[in-house]
């Protein structure tokens, strides 16, 4: 009984103080974590890639790096991988997935939609409207026709493979802002049409999640005022064309610890 009682007075401090905010690592909180996506996942434009990642570019400054560092993890699998589709997650970083693992979290569906292409056609210097237009048009149809069927075969999958895991999905940030009438990044209509992509494209991912019981982190929210063409003096969390030019249009660094990172984190707790 008397080691109950001292049990329960060294607990009393941490209970009534509330837990801070980023516990550190504790034996109890361990987790087997397993991130997978695209290069939003990996942290393209992000630096300091881990070398044995090759063309996946897996960065420690990603959101999944980080979030595992301030963590007990266990085994944190880095599957994420740049130009990922849901068809690429399927077929290669599905196998990191197991009965054991606890924790997985998923960025996808840009490639799938040719983000890429869009960008191009619309926030190059040398794009035009019609060029754009195309372009979103594609990406619109692929959104209606063929992503929701893709992202709900990668929800089934992920939950096939592991079972007993809580999963978040995440969804993509505004790129770009609105009100700058003198930024060269595309035009105000194409940046509004783009974002406006994004919302639907959110929504879809959020949609579909939530159907499967997984949880959704909306980064739309911290990246407010942080996208390109920003015009409130705050910094930009999103890169513009740069060379090379795979971490064009990616949040940085800051973007993983401040964008994605306490979402993430609050779904995972929520």
């Amino acid at each position: 009984m008397r080691n109950r009682v001292i049990a329960v007075l060294a607990a009393l401090p941490i209970v009534l103080g509330g837990a801070p905010a980023i516990a550190a690592p504790t034996a109890q909180d361990e987790t087997r974590y397993v991130a997978l996506g695209d290069s939003y996942a990996a942290g393209n434009a992000a630096g300091a890639y881990d070398t044995t990642s090759g063309a996946c570019r897996r960065s420690t400054r990603a959101y999944p790096a980080l979030w595992a560092a301030q963590h007990a993890v266990s085994d944190f699998r880095f599957a994420a991988c740049s130009g990922a589709t849901t068809a690429d997650v399927l077929r290669q970083q599905l196998p990191a997935l197991s009965r054991n693992t606890t924790l997985v979290t998923l960025t996808i569906g840009g490639n799938d939609l040719e983000f890429s292409d869009s960008t191009t056609s619309c926030l190059l210097p040398t794009s035009t409207d019609a060029a754009c237009d195309r372009a979103l048009d594609e990406s619109e149809r692929l959104l209606r026709e063929e992503l929701p069927q893709k992202l709900q075969e990668t929800h089934q999958a992920i939950e096939k493979a592991a079972p007993n895991a809580k999963v978040v999905v995440t969804g993509y940030p505004h790129l770009l802002e609105t009100g700058s009438q003198s930024c060269t990044v595309g035009t105000p209509a194409r940046r509004m049409r783009f974002n406006s992509l994004t919302d639907e494209t959110n929504e879809l991912t959020r949609e579909l999640a939530e159907k499967q019981g997984f949880l959704f982190a909306d980064v739309r929210d911290p990246f407010d005022s942080h996208g390109i063409c920003t015009t409130t003096g705050r910094q930009e969390w999103i890169t513009r064309l740069t060379l090379p030019t795979w971490a064009s249009f990616h949040p940085t660094a800051t973007g993983h610890a401040q964008g994605y990172l306490p979402p993430v984190t609050a779904a995972i707790n929520g």
